[in-house]
């Protein structure tokens, strides 16, 4: 019986390990793909600054955003 519940109780180790990497693996892709959306938004960027009230907004040019997505293959 000992060795049916060491049996169990590693089963289910393993399987935590298993759980927390393929979260690790799920966490980190995301980091890549929104570190990438971030630098395609920097590098294509419009900046513009109402003079009136000092307040300066950028954004993204669309397409040139969506073509730098494309080429890092988002």
């Amino acid at each position: 019986m000992d060795k049916f519940a060491i049996t169990i109780g590693l089963s289910m180790l393993a399987l935590a390990v298993v759980v927390v990497g393929m979260q690790y693996i799920w966490i980190k892709e995301q980091e890549v793909k929104n570190e990438a959306r971030f630098a395609c938004a920097q590098s294509s960027r419009y900046q513009t600054t109402d003079h009136s009230t000092g307040t300066t907004v950028w954004y993204p040019v669309q397409d040139l955003y969506e073509k730098c997505l494309r080429e890092k293959g988002l």
